[in-house]
Order: structure tokens, then C-alpha cells, then sequence
């Protein structure tokens, strides 16, 4: 394996649901007393390149975070980048899991994100057991994995370039030649409909995953799928319990029709194991983040929407309407990314949607968005939107500017890498693109030095103002 990642780099990147502040938040909505995200101890198997991590640290500098990965070139690209951002509160170690223990410590969270379907069976053992050793008493751990029913689509596809590429070791002719094979399927006459539009999907996912992906997760030696109730069998050998999925909307029902309930009802009852299961029947799922903690933490699974009294929270969702009716009693659709919708006639809540609408991607405490006697009917429409994907919940929302100040200045780490690419990391802990060559440009030069004549100066671009304040918006700029 190591051999495979320093010969096929593997880049890393930053992985929202992974977040300190999304798992603690989810772990409060069930009950569990989690450690805040500003003072937390976290720990990555498999961390690459620390592509996930270092942003972490760069915005909770009070935490620490630990990476260990066997791939001794990734590991050695990220200690370069740990370097040059002078981040102290960050280790990346070189080593096998196998040879991981007890020894690496106490940890509030601890991350395992594309590892576990990738890895033998000992090693995924391995992976289960330092959760239970190394997970703090209210800690939470993550962990994604191939999943079925889903996944058989695109195992029956693995299996055909394994097949077609198995006299081929160069990385490179192997990638090609698997998505020749199924270029070339898709140029034959076929008689099902229902093969017809397998492959299409799959012409869609090759098209849209990067090669070294490819590579590396589809062509892998390695790559089991398990079935959800699996994955919750072996953590309960662990003395482990199922917590929730990283995607807390993922796990409701209300945006199924009645008898779609009602049948999860029946075929589920009261277990969240099953009812979890079930719905990757319904979903057809391919794909799972799940969240585990200790068996003998106490879980409230009520969803009390009070809980969110002391969150923030933050949404781009936007009324269907041009200039909505804000009067009690006048419904109003809101919608939102994912195809999320909400449709409400409170005032408040309608009033709360639009002044998040209008200061996104910058969250809002509950508290402040002036509920007042209708506190709690606020909370409950709010916390509908958040199971249904509308909104975002945060314990400690992520730390930007929401304008440019005198001498700008912008996340060190996107500086850093957009001296190389257009893709850099947010302060959201998320990836944007930049197409304008002069706002990539412009992102090098905020170090805090310059005001707006000298960025005019050295851009030669009057449109400043325009540009910052978009830089703003993708949450580049620090306080």
C-alpha cells in the first residue's frame, strides 16, 4: 500500500463532515456532552497529505491533531506545508496501522475517512480497536466506508476493469485502459435498457473522478463494501454503538411520502440499526459516514429542538418568491442546496431565513436572531430545516470576515496554495475553485501588508473592491 500512494500521489482535501464542530454538534443533538472544537484532541488514520488536517489546525489553533499514514511522500509533503504555515499545534507520523496502539494517546474525536473499505481485515480490526482504546469517554468517531445495496452497482464494474487490466502494472496504462473498457462497452449495441444505464452511470462517474482516484479506489487490490447493520455489528464487538451519520439529514424520514414512513416504521420498529439499514433499501446507498462513540454513553435520540438554543446557525436557502411575504399567516417556500425545502407562514422563522439568506456564508447565534416569545416555535421550524438538509448548525461556527479590512488579509494556507492551483481551502473547511486569474492573484498578495492603493498598484485591476468582497463571500478572508 505504501508503495501504491508514493508512486500515485493522493492529494487531500478538506472534509467538512469530518469537522470537530460538525461532530460535536450532532453528538449534543443526541444527548452526548462532546468536547468543545476550540480546546479538542484529534486524531486521523490514513491522513495523507494532512490536506483535512491542516486546515483544522490553522482555525482551531487551541486543539491539537494528531495524523499517522503509512505513505512516507505524503506525509512528507504535508510536514512541508505544517512548516510553512508555522503551525505547532499539528504531528504527522509516518507509520502502519498495524503497528499503531494504546500508546498514541487520549482523543476527543478520531477520523478514519476512505480507509476502512481499502484495508484488510486485520487492519480494519485495527481501526475498530483504537477507537475503543483511543477515544476519549465523550469522544466521537468517524468513519466512511463503500456500503450496500448501493455499492454492487459499482463493484460489477470494478470487477470488469480488475479483470481487463490485470497483466498491466504501469498506474497510469491501468487508469486508461479500464476507462477504455467501458468507453468501449458503451459503444456496443445493447439490448437492455437497464445495462444501457448502468454504464451511463458509470461513464458519469469516471468522467467526473480524478485519475489518481480512480486509481486508487477503483482499481484498488482492496475495496470491500459492507452492509450498514455489518459495520454496527463489528463496532458493537468493540463496544461501540452507532451514533449518527456525518450528514445528519441523511438519517431522517420526513421528506418521504406517509407510507414510505410507515412501512420504515414497521419493518424498523424502535431499532436504529435496522431503521438505518432500511433506508439505505429505499436510498440505495453506496456510500456511508458514519459516527460512533462508547457503548455505555447515554444517547437521547428525542431530538428536542431546544437543543439548538444555544447553537448558531447559518443557511443559503433563499424564498421561492422574489419579495416574500413576511406577515404572519402568509406561507412561503424556502429553498436550499441538495434540494432541500421548507415552507413555513411563521413570521419569525420567515424573517430569521431571510437575514441568514442575506449575511451567508457568516453564521447567526439562535439567541440573536430575535425570536423572542416565539423562541421555541423558531427552534422547531429551524431545527425541521436542519434535518432536511436546509440549514446549517454549528457549536462554534468557523471564524472569516464577512468584509475586507484596510490591509486584507487572507487564510495563509489558501495563499500557500494558490501559488500552485485554483483550488484552495477555505476557512470553512471546504474547497473553491478560482477561475478569475486576477482574484487567484489577488489571494497571494493578502498578508496583511497592503491596502487597497497597493493591491491596485501591483493587480492593476480597479475593480478591487469587487473582487475582495468575493473573496469575502467564499470565506477566505480572516478576522
Amino acid at each position: 500500500m505504501s508503495f501504491a500512494y508514493d508512486q500515485v500521489l493522493y492529494p487531500g482535501f478538506p472534509l467538512a463532515q469530518t469537522h470537530p464542530d460538525r461532530l460535536a454538534t450532532i453528538a449534543g443533538l443526541l444527548g452526548m456532552a462532546a468536547a468543545p472544537p476550540d480546546g479538542c484532541r484529534v486524531l486521523e488514520l490514513g491522513c495523507g497529505d494532512g490536506g483535512n488536517l491542516i486546515p483544522m489546525a490553522l482555525g482551531l489553533p487551541k486543539s491539537r491533531f494528531t495524523g499517522i499514514d503509512l505513505a512516507e511522500q505524503a506525509v512528507a509533503r504535508g510536514r512541508a506545508v505544517i512548516r510553512a504555515l508555522g503551525l505547532e499545534n499539528i504531528s504527522l507520523q509516518q507509520m502502519d496501522l498495524i503497528e499503531a496502539g494504546a500508546d498514541l494517546g487520549e482523543f476527543d474525536y478520531i477520523l478514519a475517512h476512505g480507509v476502512y473499505s481499502w484495508v484488510p481485515a486485520e487492519v480494519r480490526d485495527v481501526v475498530l480497536k483504537i477507537f475503543r482504546t483511543c477515544l476519549a469517554p465523550g469522544g466521537v468517531a468517524y468513519i466512511s466506508y463503500n456500503a450496500y445495496p448501493g455499492f454492487h452497482r459499482r463493484e460489477m464494474f470494478r470487477e470488469m476493469m480488475i479483470h481487463h487490466v490485470r497483466d498491466v502494472q504501469h498506474p497510469a496504462g491501468r487508469y486508461q485502459q479500464a476507462v477504455q473498457l467501458v468507453e468501449g462497452l458503451a459503444k456496443c449495441k445493447l439490448e437492455s435498457e437497464l445495462t444501457r444505464a448502468l454504464i451511463d452511470e458509470e461513464l458519469r462517474h469516471l468522467s467526473e473522478t480524478a485519475p489518481w482516484v480512480v486509481y486508487h479506489d477503483d482499481l484498488a487490490d482492496t475495496n470491500r463494501a459492507f452492509y450498514f447493520h455489518e459495520v454496527a455489528a463489528e463496532a458493537r464487538r468493540h463496544q461501540l454503538q452507532y451514533l449518527a451519520e456525518a450528514d445528519f439529514f441523511e438519517m431522517q424520514t420526513e421528506t418521504y411520502p406517509e407510507p414510505v414512513r410507515e412501512r420504515i416504521g414497521r419493518f424498523a420498529g424502535t431499532d436504529v440499526v435496522a431503521k438505518e439499514q432500511y433506508l439505505d433499501f429505499i436510498k440505495g446507498r453506496c456510500f456511508r459516514q458514519t459516527l460512533l462513540c462508547r457503548e455505555e454513553v447515554a444517547l437521547d435520540r428525542s431530538l428536542l429542538p431546544e437543543r439548538i438554543f444555544e447553537l448558531c446557525v447559518a443557511s443559503e436557502a433563499r424564498a421561492a418568491s422574489n419579495q416574500p411575504d413576511l406577515r404572519e399567516g402568509m406561507a412561503e417556500v424556502f429553498r436550499g442546496p441538495r434540494g432541500a425545502v421548507l415552507e413555513t407562514d411563521c413570521a419569525v422563522a420567515k424573517a430569521a431565513l431571510c437575514r441568514l439568506a442575506g449575511v451567508w456564508p457568516q453564521s447567526v447565534c439562535f439567541a440573536d436572531l430575535g425570536a423572542g416569545d416565539d423562541a421555541a416555535r423558531l427552534a422547531e421550524i429551524l431545527f425541521q430545516g436542519y434535518r432536511v438538509g436546509l440549514l446549517e448548525l454549528h457549536t462554534q461556527p468557523p471564524a472569516f470576515a464577512s468584509c475586507a479590512g484596510e490591509y486584507p488579509v487572507a487564510s495563509p494556507l489558501a495563499r500557500l496554495q494558490a501559488l500552485q492551483t485554483a483550488v484552495v481551502t477555505t476557512l470553512r473547511h471546504t474547497l473553491i475553485e478560482l477561475d478569475d486569474a486576477t482574484d487567484r492573484r489577488l489571494l497571494q498578495l493578502l498578508d496583511g501588508t497592503r491596502n487597497r492603493a497597493a493591491l491596485i498598484a501591483e493587480v492593476r485591476d480597479e475593480e478591487i473592491e469587487t473582487r475582495l468582497n468575493r473573496l469575502a463571500k467564499e470565506a477566505l478572508l480572516m478576522r
